[in-house]
């Protein structure tokens, strides 16, 4: 079949000269008539845009082919753009290519089985004609392999291999852009339905996927799918859609929908987003990243200044338009108090702050036996501790309990300016929940002017029902401490964990019971695998694993002039982010009610979740904890970091406030502040750099520096140093500008006139092996240059660490050190929290400040460790045949142990402190050839430690310790190899070769010994 470009017709000969007066009478009678005639009769419009449809090299059958350009030739003179099409290759040359808009690939791909392929002149003709800023449609089979990388790029992905022809869904993600703003959420097609040979999520910008759950045969199982995408690529704009299989797809008036937004965004004739889920879409740029210490809640006022709350009592004030970060309210928390999981956990700016500069906070009283909802007046940066006015006041953590999970708490405002409160689960036992206790619930009030409150109608229960709290909105979730309000519908979203760390969504429209949420241990309620699966696997829903938060919605504002906002494509997703998983999706809900012809598909209901999605895939995050839209259309987003205390300004490593931005395929410059001193006597030197600033591609940027905060610039030099010679704080100011006058701005803290304490733990080995209940000894030394030789004041230690309880610091006399030394201990943990792994202590010292600068904190972590290990919560696996890989295993101590175990591979333990241990026992499956687990310090061929001999499947387990369900313990004897290291397990059989099974798996460790404690009360 052949419907190519019609050829232009030949000139006519030239005219004879007796003719010339004639045909200038003709032509000139002609100008008249058409003279008139324009006058006198409306112009035919022209043609907005043409597109060339190109079906050779096809691997469709012809009615396809057929149906598809029919489609297309409909579709243009049903809408005024031109179309031609042919089969011919030949049509790929520039002059050809210079007359369309678009060029349709119809089932078509550059190489075929039938000879019609694109020699190298017009492969080269399609490439200038896209980096020209052509565009490209491309159905079904365009995306056949053809070895052609250029191409491959093109289109997106490559075919592997298609599916018989069946029934399925699609789930429509982008509803903004003009391919798919008609279609419906779920779109049920009778397909031949595609694999592809790399993901290309990410890499494109995904407008649908294909419902996997819906059991298509063939069909490769993953958490994205992709059907149809979009994406600008090499100067040009592309557009893909699966289907156009079968010649009765261009006969459905949905599909056709599809294909002609598709063509006018190709061809530039409709704008569409189509950077919103593809990497490097979204730039992350950091407003503070020291001296935060457990920050849990954020909020942004209209003016963007940034409110964060940190558990530890303190209410930070970032200002983006100097990048100064303040101290608006401290609570004034007790190092005591400050060291549970008491503190300052919620926080929500008064819908009207703009007019009365309210904000809410909830937080403990200083001895934890409270909390408290209150209102306070902001003014500027600074927040009155005196206008506090308290609405609510309930019963809190207790104090003593060390192993009790952390009290956590959310506040939010809905659009009629009722103010949730969920207070989690802060009393024992879990899940309280009852009528008339309002913990472990979600609370719905009314704020009054004078710092009181009203209970709305319609809440759980009526006012003045016995023994009922009227406040109480929801309940029935296990720690509901996280949750948003859909600022458009208004309903309530939460996530929550279940006992066994399995990860529920819930979508609350109306005050009750709350018992059914979108997904729970991998059930789906609207939608399965409601966590991303990694490798098509669910992620590990154990204890500890960690479970999802509850962010923002996003609400796009057309109007807003802020350039780097979030697209229209994310209007009314949830986001929600892991911050066990150090990740963040998008949960899209049905827009309505749908039923389906195919009775395997039951029919769904407005608010089911739909789908869920990955999002800021090529950013690394350490803890994200909080994360909200600010008026400019930016996600803000609290890292609250690895809790460490390390930083070397005091404050937990790795925390910061950070500002995602929506640049699309461009760039903001960058700024970053580093700095050789932040702190000292005056006069100070500092030598400030400028590294990490600027733009990609070394694309030229300017730099301007305020060091004393006057607005001026004092340099411009990328790494200048300066001289503080007057005592106080000061936050020195970069602003890098790029080409074309984009700015960004980064600050740091410089205090001149104290010198920030420095810390050492002298007795708490880094690494130390302990067990549940003990007592772990603490001495800490502190030297502050500005406290000379008085004696440091032990009540001002702050120790923080999930893993235990810390006592009373105190003083300890006649030590070196002169007064400078003091100790305290550890209870370590005995519930939940005491679980196998990791457990990071922070011990952090405030000095006294000085007359004209302020406090400063030092701060010093190490790592405690159980005594009991689950073997693959190792820090670290290698070895000659790449380590050993952690898998579930039916009847595993915590249902995984560590298989692929083979000669040469080893696992590592950082650190580890073996004072006071004398052996280890080994839990191990005697599943294949057996072998020897050496103990080393240090690296794989570090000093020899101990060793033991797990035996092999056919050798029994006589003698190699006791023998439970087919699994042995043997015990090896070990000697310290004095102070902390790296400790390894090496896996070793030397008879061992690759024609034989692996050597064995290994479930646990237990470190037997006094460890770095003593035994405490049982």
């Amino acid at each position: 079949m052949s419907s190519r470009p019609l050829p232009r017709t030949p000139a006519s000969p030239a005219s004879p000269p007796a003719s010339i007066a004639l045909v200038a009478l003709v032509a000139l009678l002609t100008l008249i008539i058409g003279s008139v005639a324009a006058a006198s009769f409306p112009r035919a419009p022209a043609e907005p845009f043409r597109v060339l449809v190109y079906s050779g090299g096809t691997h469709a059958s012809q009615d396809s082919v057929r149906a598809g350009v029919d489609a297309v030739r409909k579709l243009g003179a049903d809408h005024g753009f031109g179309v031609e099409a042919t089969d011919d290759p030949d049509v790929f040359d520039d002059a050809v290519l210079a007359r369309f808009h678009a060029v349709v690939f119809n089932n078509a791909a550059p190489a075929s089985r039938k000879g019609k392929d694109l020699d190298e002149g017009g492969r080269a003709a399609l490439q200038k004609y896209i980096r020209t800023g052509g565009g490209w449609v491309g159905l079904h089979d365009a995306a056949a392999g053809t070895g052609w990388d250029w191409y491959g790029g093109l289109v997106g992905a490559t075919l592997d291999r298609g599916t018989p022809v069946q029934t399925g869904r699609v789930e429509v993600l982008d509803h903004a852009h003009p391919s798919t703003v008609t279609l419906p959420d779920l779109w049920e097609r009778t397909e031949e339905w595609h694999n592809w040979r790399a993901d290309p999520a990410g890499t494109v910008h995904t407008l649908a996927e294909i419902r996997v759950r819906d059991g298509v045969t063939g069909l490769d199982e993953g958490a994205d799918h992709p059907w149809s995408w979009c994406q600008n690529y090499d100067g040009g704009r592309s557009w893909f859609t699966a289907g156009g299989h079968a010649p009765s797809a261009f006969q459905e008036d949905a599909f056709l929908a599809h294909l002609l937004g598709g063509i006018e965004w190709a061809a530039g004739a409709k704008p569409g987003d189509c950077t919103a889920t593809g990497a490097g879409s979204f730039q992350r740029t950091p407003l503070a990243t020291g001296g935060l210490t457990d920050p849990v809640a954020v909020a942004v006022a209209p003016d963007r200044r940034v409110f964060v709350a940190q558990r530890t009592g303190e209410l930070e004030v970032v200002d983006q338009r100097t990048m100064k970060v303040s101290t608006a309210l401290d609570l004034a928390y007790s190092p005591e108090t400050a060291a549970r999981s008491d503190g300052l956990t919620g926080l929500a700016l008064d819908p009207d702050f703009a007019v009365n500069n309210w904000l809410y906070l909830l937080s403990s009283e200083p001895t934890g036996k409270r909390l408290a909802l209150s209102r306070f007046t902001a003014d500027g940066g600074t927040v009155d501790p005196a206008s506090e006015k308290r609405l609510l006041v309930l019963p809190g953590r207790r104090s003593t309990d060390s192993g009790a999970p952390a009290t956590s708490g959310s506040l939010g405002f809905d659009r009629e300016g009722r103010l949730y409160v969920a207070t989690g689960d802060v009393s024992p036992p879990l899940a309280s929940g009852a009528p008339d206790d309002l913990r472990g619930a979600i609370l719905r009030i009314t704020p009054q002017d004078d710092g009181t409150y009203t209970v709305p109608q319609d809440n759980l229960f009526e006012p003045g029902t016995a023994g009922t709290r009227p406040e109480i909105y929801a309940t029935g979730m296990r720690n509901p401490y996280s949750f948003t309000v859909d600022p458009v519908s208004g309903d309530l979203l939460a996530a929550d964990a279940g006992a066994d760390g399995a990860v529920g969504y819930f979508r609350i429209t109306e005050a009750g019971q709350v018992g059914r949420p979108y997904c729970s241990g991998g059930t789906a309620r609207g939608a399965a695998g409601c966590s991303p699966r990694v490798n098509g696997a669910p992620p590990d829903s154990g204890p500890g694993s960690g479970g999802a938060s509850s962010g923002p919605v996003y609400t796009y504002d057309p109007e807003s002039l802020h350039h780097s906002k979030f697209p229209e494509y994310f209007a009314g997703k949830w986001l929600t982010y892991d911050p066990a998983g150090r990740r963040f999706t998008t949960h899209s809900f049905q827009r309505g009610n749908q039923t389906f012809s195919d009775p395997r598909f039951g029919p769904v209901e407005t608010g089911e979740l739909q789908s869920v999605n990955v999002v800021f895939d090529d950013m690394e995050w350490s803890r994200p904890s909080a994360a909200v839209f600010g008026p400019d259309g930016a996600l803000y987003v609290i890292d609250a970091g690895l809790g460490s205390g390390a930083g070397r300004d005091g404050g937990d490593e790795g925390a910061g406030v950070y500002r995602i931005d929506h640049v699309g395929e461009g760039r903001l410059p960058g700024a970053a502040v580093t700095t050789d001193r932040d702190n000292g006597p005056a006069p100070l030197t500092v030598a400030f750099t400028g590294a990490g600033s600027g733009l990609p591609q070394g694309v030229p940027v300017s730099y301007a520096w305020d060091f004393d905060g006057d607005g001026g610039t004092d340099s411009t030099e990328a790494n200048p140093s300066y001289t503080y010679r007057t005592e106080g704080q000061f936050t020195a100011r970069l602003t890098v500008t790029g080409p074309e006058g984009t700015t960004a701005m980064a600050g740091q803290e410089i205090t001149v006139g104290n010198t920030r304490p420095r810390i050492t733990v002298r007795q708490l080995p880094d690494g130390g092996l302990y067990r549940p209940g003990d007592t772990v000894p603490l001495t800490v030394d502190v030297k502050d240059d500005e406290d000379g030789t008085r004696p440091v004041d032990c009540s001002r230690i702050l120790v923080r660490s999930q893993a235990g309880l810390p006592g009373t610091v105190h003083p300890l006399a006649g030590t070196p050190g002169g007064g400078r030394r003091c100790g305290g201990s550890l209870v370590m943990a005995t519930g939940e929290v005491s679980r196998s792994g990791s457990h990071l202590v922070t011990v952090q010292y405030t000095d006294r400040g000085a007359p004209n600068a302020p406090e400063l904190t030092g701060s010093a972590s190490l790592t405690l460790r159980t005594a009991f290990q689950e073997a693959e919560q190792y820090t670290s696996t290698g070895g000659t045949h790449d380590g050993a890989v952690a898998g579930r295993r039916t009847g595993a101590s915590g249902g995984r142990a560590l298989t692929e175990i083979e000669d040469g591979d080893w696992i590592a333990f950082d650190p580890v402190s073996l004072r006071n241990i004398r052996s280890v026992t080994v839990g191990a499956t005697p599943c294949g050839t057996g072998g020897t687990v050496e103990f080393r310090a240090g690296s794989p061929d570090g000093p020899l430690l101990g060793s033991l001999t797990v035996p092999g499947a056919e050798d029994g387990v006589a003698g190699s310790g006791t023998a439970r369900g087919g699994t042995v313990s043997p015990t090896a004897a070990l000697r310290s190899p004095g102070g902390s290291a790296v400790l390894y397990a090496v896996f070793t059989d030397p008879a061992w070769n690759s024609e034989q099974p692996d050597l064995f798996a290994v479930d646990w460790l237990r470190f037997d010994g006094p460890g770095a404690g003593r035994a405490g009360a049982r």
